[in-house]
């Protein structure tokens, strides 16, 4: 099986064991310009063409009017859109208030640059009648943030495949859970999708790149399969305790 197949089953299965999409749906998926968000893009274009359940994705590019922005070369990742994938890639831009909160975190962690992101994002679900955000979070990403939860919150909580907000009728949900990142990045490169890197200076020092690296990936290296049974260690646990509550998997 090539690697395409292979990605396509997973996103299959995972869509499938979390009941992600529904029929004649309209979900929003947020390009970032990076490597997980294009290739996540052309795999559910291509998830669509076959899928059972039709619905409609409206991708949209988040420009951020403050402080620290990444230079995607928007015109490269928009002309891909249309010209490979027959899809147009929106650009919209949000802007704080004078008087927000948010200006005096923005810069010191990416939580905060997302969370402006979510606000814009939960306008565009009212605007499009969508119910659903698409997220390009990976297993190795699953993985990380659970890690991230323990040390610096000290909470057995996992970051799950799908997850419904309680005040707002928002679900989010992670089609690329069960998928590596080396086979994204590979993926990425054999398909010649363009990508770009992140260039925000908050990120290189991030403490969820010190997890990622120094210590997921580092004992990957001496422990086969390492990554791969904690996430579905975490996933079995995830299961069992939403399905005890009336959880909809």
């Amino acid at each position: 099986m090539n690697l395409e197949k292979r990605l396509l089953k997973k996103m299959r299965n995972a869509i499938c064991d979390f009941d992600m999409i529904s029929e004649w749906e309209t979900v929003i998926l947020w390009v970032s310009g990076g490597k997980d968000s294009m290739v996540l893009w052309y795999l559910l274009n291509e998830y669509r063409k076959y899928a059972k359940e039709k619905f409609e994705i409206k991708a949209i590019y988040i420009f951020k009017d403050f402080l620290i922005d990444c230079d995607i070369n928007f015109l490269e990742k928009k002309k891909y859109f249309e010209e490979e994938l027959w899809i147009s890639l929106e650009k919209i831009s949000i802007k704080l208030p004078e008087d927000s909160k948010l200006k005096d975190w923005i810069g010191q962690s990416c939580q905060w640059c997302a969370y402006a992101r979510r606000i814009a994002m939960f306008k565009l679900c009212q605007k499009y009648w969508a119910t659903k955000i698409i997220y390009w979070h990976h297993l190795d990403d699953i993985v990380v943030t659970s890690f991230m939860n323990m040390i610096e919150w000290r909470k057995l909580k996992i970051m799950p495949p799908k997850n419904k907000m309680r005040l707002w009728d928002i679900t989010f949900i992670r089609p690329m859970a069960y998928i590596r990142e080396k086979d994204i990045l590979k993926f990425a490169q054999n398909k010649n999708i363009p990508f770009s890197s992140c260039q925000c200076p908050v990120w290189t020092d991030w403490m969820r790149n010190k997890i990622k690296h120094e210590i997921i990936w580092a004992n990957e290296k001496i422990i086969p399969k390492y990554t791969e049974n904690i996430f579905w260690a975490l996933i079995k646990d995830f299961k069992e305790k939403y399905e005890k509550c009336g959880y909809n998997m």
